[in-house]
């Protein structure tokens, strides 16, 4: 049935990802995952496929006229759309549990079902198997580790969408270079003041022998 409500775009995508998968896979291609949004009046699906040995232009292209004929023969839509085809990239997304499971203890984030509307995770995963998965955050709950961190047990049915983490893996880097420049500084800081000391000269005792008497 052809969708045009923007609120259903997870159920959206994941009509898509049943059309898509089987088929891909026979050609060679892994389905990572299916986004869809919308953007200048129409729906916009954006696919991101892998194969064992990676993926080029070449291929994310063939990809593309099998995503656009399968999609065309499965008439989900109403009106116009746009298909991307497009490599994982640095912010791998993470949809099965095969993929959560390559992506323990690696910053991830992910989109999870609300009250009243989808909300973000970002932390680590520390945690995955076959029915869920397990995100240590900042923050504190009844689970915190009383550290400042949490950890929130998520089944899959509770995730929209999950993709590494890049920005939370450069800002670790970032501060993990800042606290080893200010360390570097202190102990220069202490070798100097220690070199210093070492070479001022002993005073002298006021008393003075008794030849000097």
């Amino acid at each position: 049935m052809a969708r045009n409500n923007p609120a259903d775009k997870y159920a959206l995508a994941r009509e898509i990802t049943a059309v898509l998968e089987t088929d891909l896979a026979a050609e060679g291609y892994e389905l990572l995952d299916v986004r869809v949004f919308q953007g200048g009046g129409r729906w916009q699906v954006r696919v991101f496929v892998d194969t064992a040995e990676g993926i080029d232009l070449d291929q994310c292209a063939r990809a593309s006229r099998s995503v656009g004929m399968l999609l065309e023969e499965a008439d989900l839509f109403a009106g116009e759309y746009l298909i991307e085809v497009s490599s994982p990239g640095i912010r791998r997304p993470l949809r099965t549990p095969t993929h959560f499971l390559s992506a323990v203890d690696r910053d991830v984030e992910i989109t999870i079902t609300g009250d009243k509307r989808p909300r973000k995770l970002r932390g680590t995963l520390r945690f995955a198997d076959g029915t869920g998965v397990r995100i240590e955050t900042i923050g504190t709950g009844a689970e915190s580790a009383g550290d400042g961190t949490t950890e929130i047990a998520l089944t899959y049915a509770e995730i929209l969408e999950a993709n590494l983490d890049a920005q939370c893996d450069v800002q670790a880097l970032i501060n993990a270079e800042r606290r080893s420049r200010k360390e570097t500084k202190r102990r220069e800081r202490q070798a100097r003041r220690t070199k210093k000391k070492s070479r001022r000269p002993k005073q002298k005792s006021g008393r003075g022998s008794e030849k000097d008497k």
